[in-house]
């Protein structure tokens, strides 16, 4: 879907920013309303009283899988499911393990080579499936925690352990990958990309624009990721900048063969966060070096975030998906 700046500043104008913000997450609980419905459906289609079900969440970078996620175990459990929200990302190795492995096989950091962290290469894969094998025959497991400021995996002391009716709920790039899960017990696995699909044009004086009047989905997610690693993984704008162009790369090599693997599609846009999400970014921007901005300028025309108007503080439900972002 494509909406504009214009009818979004038309709800600003009115004083409907919160009708806006309704409207925006009345889509959300519609489409979580189709994924419960399928997940009900599949467990009333199982005989068995004693299961595992996966649910493999995955999408592109700052898509919102980890809230979502989220979301979707609090739901679950109201209904009595048994829900557990694992990331992938808990199963990185450490960073300089990492980096000593790509250049063990001839990567170069001195020729400006960037070091590729979205491979599943990064992923613990062994650890992951051993602990999951031991989740599914009813053995306790600590889950990891990975830390991204100091580059290591630790642990948390978070002790899980099936019952009946358990979910486990598997969010990550990786998620959808071949033989993941493949042995794990899991008597069933439902796959969802979760991704902000829709674009905005822009209405702004041409003589400010240069390029193509329209913030397209990649280009509100970088919006998302940068503000979310400036303030929750303690990155400055310079440290996304850098990761930005492996992070589009790896997308397209390792999750857009995968995608048609797909059973349900989640759109995780919300109409109304361009209001925030371009005033805290000019903000970011106005505290950034000239090398910063001209690398943001790459990716995004800051003359395109002055379109939107409204106030940056917005009454964003507690469950909304946007929590994650708006800090």
């Amino acid at each position: 879907m494509r909406y504009s700046s214009k009818q979004i500043n038309e709800y600003v104008a009115n004083g409907d920013i919160d009708k806006l913000i309704q409207f925006s997450e009345e889509k959300h609980t519609l489409q979580m309303e189709m994924l419960l419905k399928r997940i009900f459906n599949e467990a009333d289609n199982n005989s068995s009283e004693d299961l595992t079900d996966a649910i493999l969440i995955t999408g592109p970078s700052a898509s919102g899988k980890t809230t979502f996620s989220n979301n979707l175990a609090k739901i679950l459990d109201e209904y009595g499911y048994n829900s557990t929200v694992v990331s992938f990302d808990d199963y990185f190795l450490d960073r300089d393990v990492i980096q000593r492995n790509q250049i063990a096989k001839g990567f170069d950091p001195l020729k400006g080579e960037d070091f590729d962290y979205e491979t599943i290469e990064t992923v613990d894969v062994e650890y992951f499936r051993r602990q999951m094998r031991q989740y599914t025959r009813g053995e306790s497991v600590e889950l990891p925690r990975y830390d991204f400021t100091s580059g290591t995996r630790a642990k948390t002391g978070r002790i899980i352990k099936s019952t009946h009716r358990d979910v486990i709920i598997l969010e990550g790039i990786h998620a959808f990958s071949p033989g993941l899960c493949d042995g794990l017990g899991f008597h069933n696995a439902l796959k969802v990309y979760i991704c902000p699909f829709d674009e905005y044009a822009v209405d702004v004086p041409a003589k400010v624009i240069s390029d193509d009047c329209v913030l397209t989905s990649p280009q509100i997610r970088f919006m998302r990721r940068a503000i979310r690693d400036r303030v929750k993984r303690n990155a400055p704008l310079g440290r996304t900048l850098e990761m930005w162009r492996g992070v589009i790369r790896g997308e397209k090599a390792y999750m857009e063969p995968i995608v048609k693997y797909a059973d349900l599609f989640f759109n995780s846009s919300l109409t109304y966060e361009l209001i925030y999400l371009s005033k805290k970014m000019l903000d970011i921007l106005d505290e950034s070096s000239p090398e910063e901005y001209e690398k943001f300028s790459r990716i995004i025309n800051p003359g395109l975030l002055t379109a939107f108007e409204g106030r940056k503080l917005l009454s964003v439900p507690e469950n909304s998906i946007f929590n994650e972002f708006y800090v």
